[in-house]
């Protein structure tokens, strides 16, 4: 290990936690808005306007699921550090 430098594998478990944490509130909240334009496509009456909505969520949910990919990687990585450390 280089010098100056430490681990504190305590500190790397509670930040795999807090990331598990907002990667769980992410999901609530992409669920949340995907559902929020899904209805909001289904009244809007002007087919242009609903097929805008529907593309919207659709590419609503491809990006909170690359967001919560992300997050649960980085979680994964600091538990594998805490555990090697």
């Amino acid at each position: 290990m280089g010098q100056g430098f430490s681990v504190n594998a305590a500190k790397l478990r509670s930040g795999s936690q807090q990331v598990s944490d907002l990667q769980n509130r992410c999901e609530v909240i992409a669920e949340d808005a995907v559902d929020a334009l899904a209805a909001m496509a289904g009244s809007a009456g002007h087919p242009a306007l609903a097929s805008a909505l529907t593309g919207a969520a659709g590419q609503g949910g491809k990006a909170f699921w690359a967001m919560g990919a992300a997050y649960g990687h980085v979680s994964s990585s600091l538990s594998a550090s805490a555990t090697n450390y």
